[in-house]
């Protein structure tokens, strides 16, 4: 990977851009993405959410966020949200349109 690029990763790495978000633009695989984001000097992300980070994920996912916009939000991927609200004995909606709200 160039320099320029190794930069942009670290960068983008640091704004809390999703691993998986920065495994599609960059083509390379989850782990590159730690290593070179701890080579650049950026604190390397725990992998997860802790418990207030699932109560949160869930509230957001409540509040009628999908999954994929609560896991942009707290910088982590679709399937942690998942677990997350499951685990605080929430419901997944179907897929489709979100409900409306009043």
């Amino acid at each position: 990977m160039s320099v320029p690029n190794r930069a942009a990763l670290a960068e983008e790495y640091a704004k809390r851009v999703s691993i998986d978000e920065l495994v599609r633009r960059f083509g390379i695989h989850r782990t590159t993405v730690h290593r070179l984001a701890a080579q650049a000097g950026v604190a390397v992300r725990r992998r997860g959410l802790d418990e207030p980070g699932r109560q949160e994920a869930t509230r957001l996912y409540e509040q009628g966020m999908t999954l994929e916009e609560v896991a942009a939000e707290l910088g982590v991927g679709d399937p942690t949200v998942r677990s997350a609200v499951v685990a605080c004995g929430g419901t997944i909606r179907s897929r489709g349109r979100r409900p409306a709200t009043i």
